[in-house]
C-alpha cells in the first residue's frame, strides 16, 4: 500500500484523537491565521465557555506541544522563565514553562493572565511585538522566539476586581477573539 492511500486515515485518527472542541463560528481559522503571521492571541470570556478547552484542540491540531499556566496573584516572572534551584548539591538552571514554550517551538497559553503580578506582564512584552525576544536576565540569555512559537493569553472581564484588568499597552499587543457560552444543540 502506498504512503498517499494511508494518509487520509492518519489525518482522520489524528483529527479523532483531538480534545473535543465544537466551533461556533471563525475562531478557529482566526487562531490559525495568528498563528501563521506570529501575532499573540487574548482570549476573552466568561469562565466556562470554553477557552482553555478552544486552546488544547487548536495545539493538538496544529502539532505543537502545550504550556498551560493557571495565573495566580503569587504567580511571578521566574516562576515563568525559570531558576536556579539546587539539585544533588548543585545549582542548576531550570526553565519555566514560557521558556521551555520559547525553546522548543511550543503554543504558551497563560489562564487569567490579569490575576499575575505586574512583572509577568513585564516579561511579555518583547515577546508580544516585532521582536518576539524573551531575556534572561538571571542567565543572560536572549532567546528568539522561534516562527512555530505562539503566546495566548485569556482573561474574564468582569469578575476581576477593577484595579485587576490588562493595562492599554498590554492588551494592544494581541489579536483579540471574545468568547461566549455556545449556544445550546
Amino acid at each position: 500500500m502506498s504512503h498517499t492511500a494511508t494518509a487520509p486515515a492518519a489525518v482522520h485518527d489524528r483529527e479523532r484523537d483531538l480534545p473535543y472542541y465544537e466551533p461556533v463560528g471563525n475562531e478557529c481559522a482566526l487562531f490559525e491565521q495568528a498563528y501563521q503571521q506570529r501575532l499573540p492571541l487574548l482570549l476573552k470570556g466568561p469562565t466556562g465557555c470554553g477557552k482553555t478547552r478552544f486552546v488544547s484542540h487548536m495545539a493538538a491540531k496544529m502539532g505543537r506541544p502545550l504550556f498551560t499556566v493557571s495565573c495566580h496573584d503569587d504567580l511571578t516572572a521566574a516562576d515563568l522563565t525559570g531558576r536556579y534551584l539546587l539539585q544533588g548539591g548543585e545549582t542548576r538552571w531550570v526553565d519555566g514553562p514560557l521558556t521551555r514554550a520559547v525553546r522548543e517551538g511550543g503554543i504558551c497559553y497563560l489562564d487569567e493572565v490579569v490575576e499575575a503580578r505586574k512583572d509577568v506582564t513585564v516579561v511579555l512584552h518583547p515577546l508580544t511585538d516585532d521582536r518576539r525576544m524573551l531575556p534572561l536576565e538571571r542567565t543572560g540569555e536572549l532567546l528568539e522566539a522561534p516562527k512555530d512559537f505562539m503566546l495566548v493569553v485569556s482573561y474574564n472581564p468582569g469578575y476581576q476586581h477593577i484595579l485587576k484588568s490588562l493595562k492599554p499597552s498590554t492588551r494592544q499587543r494581541f489579536v483579540a477573539m471574545s468568547f461566549d457560552f455556545p449556544p445550546p444543540r
